[in-house]
């Protein structure tokens, strides 16, 4: 069966009730998110520390004035006076409009100054002293300086350059400790739902209907609280929460690049269409390649779980280069939808790319004669080449982030589609003492809707009583255990359970006191006193080895290295068909029920071990009503009462020699199985 979900790459709904399993997590979210905010906050702080540095520290930034008396008054406290009468300007501590204003009125010389404390011996011609007793040098003047003299000459700029290192140190740590902190509380977060949702799943699962099970295979349900809870928790802790932050980042790369020059960022935000055309494109071709290789991924599935299930019939009929061919052929599928999948994402990653090294360029060119111009910094424009990087870094990344979010759609679907199936019944909680006796009065069943399996029922077994139901395979016996156990629900009729109707009673209390032994015996893997008692610490060890004598299991019991306390694998394989029987029996007698139902308990196993299942029988269903549905009508001869069921409907009822002497369906059933004992007859 192949999953038949079209998902959205966003789904509302979906989302809401992922988020109702992180409320009970929404201070240690809102925690995280202020964590987020730090680390954002850092990471926009690093470039525009850069730019400081190297506007205030690294390039020099007094600039002659080129006609004082124009100057305007408020810019004078920003000046430094030299004794020759001219004026110069510190522009870094002039805005970016006033600067360009300047410029424009063409109040700006070309030359850059530092300003120094003291002089050099021997090269006093390059200093140009000023009013308040300290010296101007022009940079282009700089050269005439070995680099011992350059580093007295700027050590005022060098010990800034090392603050503002050591502030780029702190931020870096900072940053480390909240990044830490909000990947902690991020993933504490993430594992405590993953928790609580296999627990819900789980829960739920445990409680479902047996017609759900039989709907759907084992393996898909099992990738329900596994596989589908960990693509969810990736989608929250790698995408989600890293949405808000990249959505925190691109704002403030926008706010800060347009304070620093406008122009500039309107020409960077000129790219966002195109942007936005790619990913909308992206977005709907990845979305078809990703059903695609979603439908391949479950035709995979569906022919492994066929050919493992029926490896049996391929090897007796030789079939394996037929199903060699099929699987290829299936492979192959899958593999040109991965390609084509593969494809999609080879072009989107390096498009951006192409589009952010034509940001960059557009950006060294525009920004460029900006710098030239006097209207950006040099600072400025190598933080914009930073910020650049930084605004294209979460669009490279949401291929990836795309890919993670469709499957972990695809997995929520799955899960809430689950969340969503109804429980069994569970009755409505009646918890009276049992006595045995089971009554079906005019009971219909069909599994489809007026197909029916069981037409019109109707027998009584009172307590104490033994009833064997026969009948050709198909016949309804086996849905008739299932309506007595309430695994499935009747359509029509009533079914009582000492003259109460069934649904009256709390269905948890009501199958305790009833047992089941089939004919194909599940083994847990564990011990075999684990098997006996299935967990129940009520049932002492001293009831399982009383149990296991009483249906003669403890023979087999015996030659095994550890007794009760051997481990026994995964449904049982290392013990023989008859052994798993015993073993059965002897689980149903450790539970003392009140209700015994024997399902072809006795079909398919040796000689000896039929010889002691015989005997125990006789033992087992003494003073319990007892049920029992088998093809070897030689075990039901001593019943109270047996019913023939053929196509749904009770053909004949009665004791085996009353059976037998109306000479119809019991007795031809009879006939074929036993025609030695019928001449003796």
């Amino acid at each position: 069966m192949q999953d038949k979900t079209r998902t959205k790459i966003y789904d509302k709904t979906i989302l809401q009730r992922f988020f109702t399993f992180l409320k009970p997590y929404r201070k240690l979210m809102a925690l995280a998110i202020l964590f987020l905010a730090f680390t954002s906050i850092f990471d926009l702080a690093i470039p525009y520390i850069t730019k400081t540095a190297i506007d205030r520290n690294i390039i020099p930034h007094y600039v002659e004035v080129t006609q004082p008396e124009q100057l305007d008054s408020r810019f004078m406290n920003r000046t430094v006076i030299l004794t020759d009468g001219r004026v110069l300007l510190d522009i870094s501590k002039v805005s970016r409009a006033d600067k360009a204003e300047l410029e424009k009125e063409g109040l700006l010389g070309k030359t850059r100054f530092i300003i120094v404390n003291k002089l050099i011996k021997g090269k006093a011609e390059y200093f140009i002293p000023t009013q308040n007793n300290k010296y101007a040098i022009p940079e282009n003047s700089l050269k005439n300086f070995n680099k011992k003299e350059i580093r007295i000459l700027r050590e005022r700029d060098i010990r800034a350059i090392y603050i503002f290192a050591a502030i780029f140190l702190g931020i870096l740590v900072f940053n480390f400790i909240f990044t830490f902190a909000q990947v902690y509380t991020l993933q504490y977060v993430g594992q405590r739902v993953m928790y609580d949702m296999r627990i819900k799943i789980m829960e739920h699962i445990l409680h479902l209907p047996l017609a759900y099970f039989d709907k759907n295979p084992a393996g898909r349900i099992v990738t329900r609280p596994t596989n589908d809870v960990a693509a969810i928790n990736e989608m929250f802790s790698s995408v989600l929460v890293y949405l808000l932050k990249d959505i925190m980042l691109l704002a403030g790369i926008l706010i800060i690049m347009y304070r620093m020059n406008p122009r500039l960022t309107l020409y960077m935000v000129a790219l966002t269409p195109l942007i936005v055309f790619i990913t909308v494109v992206f977005r709907i071709k990845v979305r078809n390649a990703y059903r695609i290789v979603r439908k391949k991924i479950a035709a995979l599935n569906a022919f492994l779980q066929e050919t493992i299930s029926g490896i049996r019939i391929i090897q007796i009929f030789t079939l394996e280069d037929t199903m060699w061919k099929r699987f290829l052929d299936v492979n192959n599928q899958l593999f040109a939808a991965n390609m084509k999948q593969l494809y999609i994402f080879a072009v989107f990653r390096p498009l951006i790319e192409v589009i952010r090294a034509l940001a960059l360029a557009v950006l060294i060119w525009l920004g460029g004669g900006e710098v030239i111009r006097a209207n950006l910094s040099f600072g400025a424009l190598v933080a914009f080449i930073s910020y650049i990087d930084m605004f294209f870094r979460p669009i490279r990344d949401l291929s990836e982030k795309y890919n993670i979010m469709q499957s972990a759609m695809a997995a929520g679907e799955r899960i809430f589609a689950l969340l969503d199936e109804n429980v069994e019944f569970k009755g409505k909680g009646l918890r009276k003492q049992i006595r045995g006796k089971v009554e079906f009065k005019n009971v219909w069943f069909a599994y489809n809707r007026d197909e029916w399996v069981l037409k019109d029922i109707s027998f009584v077994v009172n307590p104490g009583e033994t009833l064997a139901v026969v009948g050709p395979t198909g016949a309804g016996k086996t849905s008739l255990i299932s309506l007595i156990f309430q695994f499935y629900r009747h359509n029509k009729g009533r079914i009582l359970i000492d003259d109460i109707d069934i649904e009256e009673y709390d269905l948890g209390y009501l199958r305790s006191q009833m047992a089941l032994v089939l004919q194909d015996v599940f083994i847990f893997s564990g011990p075999v006193e684990k098997n006996v008692k299935l967990y129940n610490e009520k049932i002492s060890e001293e009831k399982v080895e009383k149990a296991i004598k009483y249906v003669y299991a403890h023979e087999f019991i015996q030659k095994l290295d550890e007794g009760l306390k051997s481990e026994l694998g995964e449904r049982g394989t290392t013990l023989s068909v008859g052994e798993r029987q015993l073993l059965s029996f002897a689980r149903a007698i450790a539970f003392d029920p009140k209700i015994l139902v024997l399902d072809e308990a006795t079909a398919n196993v040796d000689s000896h071990t039929e010889y002691l299942i015989q005997k125990a029988l006789k033992k087992v269903l003494q003073n319990r009503t007892s049920i029992v549905i088998a093809h070897r009508l030689s075990t039901i001869k001593d019943a109270d009462n047996i019913i023939v069921i053929y196509d749904g409907t009770i053909k004949e009822s009665g004791k085996h020699e009353e059976l037998i002497k109306k000479r119809g369906l019991y007795y031809h059933l009879y006939t074929l199985q036993f025609a030695k004992d019928i001449e003796s007859v």
